[in-house]
């Protein structure tokens, strides 16, 4: 049976999208959609992050030393076609992976076997990188013309320009890019899958990237645009390895909006997964099944 693993850094929508996949693929709400064949035994009693997202609570996210393994066996109308893993990692424990340098064992036996990955990234935890035009703003902030640097300084500009070094470097801070690129290496490495492996990208909180005002991320192909102009390192890395990789980028809100701010606009919908949104290849209308669907091979 095929597998499938969902990967992600802290707070980028692993468990909000699973709480609005598994509601989706058990209710057949959506038409079209994959369906749920079971659930793995140990996962039943998260049963309370489907609820929370029925009634338009914010989910609760993965705790560290609080994770639960979670499986889902899916169909579709000729039968059982694969099953997709939220392993029982928090996204700070595959942070780990790039500020330590291992994962646990069962996660490494979860890489080495799955045919595809879901890798979610959240723009609003997106860690920027420093660029070099930054930093001179820095400098010439902290140090005008007519200031003297003291003896601790770092030259930043041209070995003229200096900013006073604040702390030494500490991995969490890598930009988001950078540990998503090592971590994908990591899978290279331990993957046994055939290659090349087919890896879906969901871009979480779409709401929230389509909502602002003057947005120069959205182009014509949505979520491709967003990762070429605000990852465009961890984009150069997945063009650059088609041996490797077969990517397709998703754009979802598996919310549908902002809780509070549009919760009179949410309450509207006649069915709950009407408030979802996916935007993408072969994208139906509120089908979130659609990235798994790829992943398996059954486009």
């Amino acid at each position: 049976m095929s597998k499938l693993v969902a990967i992600g850094l802290p707070e980028t929508g692993k468990t909000t999208f699973l709480a609005a996949l598994w509601h989706v693929t058990e209710s057949e709400d959506v038409q079209g959609s994959l369906r749920l064949e079971r659930i793995s035994e140990e996962a039943k009693h998260l049963n309370n992050i489907r609820n929370e997202w029925l009634s338009f609570q914010r989910v609760t996210r993965t705790i560290p030393g609080q994770e639960q393994p979670v499986s889902l066996l899916l169909r579709n109308e000729q039968g059982a076609v694969g099953q997709v893993a939220f392993p029982d990692l928090s996204g700070e424990e595959f942070e780990k992976a790039w500020t330590e340098r291992n994962w646990p064992r069962i996660y490494d036996e979860h890489i080495t076997t799955a045919r595809g990955f879901l890798l979610f990234i959240h723009p609003g935890t997106v860690k920027e990188p420093t660029s070099i035009a930054d930093m001179q703003k820095l400098a010439e902030a902290a140090f005008p013309d007519d200031a003297e640097p003291d003896a601790n300084s770092a030259i930043v500009r041209d070995s003229e320009k200096t900013v006073e070094a604040q702390k030494e470097w500490d991995p969490e801070n890598a930009p988001t890019q950078v540990q998503l690129v090592d971590v994908l290496q990591f899978i290279y490495q331990r993957s046994k899958a055939q290659l090349p492996i087919r890896l879906a990208i969901i871009v979480s909180a779409w709401d929230v990237v389509k909502n602002r005002v003057g947005n120069e991320y959205v182009g014509e192909t949505g979520a491709e645009d967003w990762l070429k102009a605000r990852l465009p390192y961890l984009d150069q890395f997945l063009r650059a390895n088609p041996e490797f990789l077969t990517v397709r980028i998703y754009a979802v809100s598996a919310q549908g909006g902002d809780l509070k701010a549009d919760r009179e606009e949410l309450l509207r919908f006649k069915r709950t997964a009407d408030r979802i949104f996916i935007e993408g290849r072969d994208c139906a209308p509120h089908d979130i099944s659609e990235p798994i669907r790829w992943c398996l091979g059954l486009r």
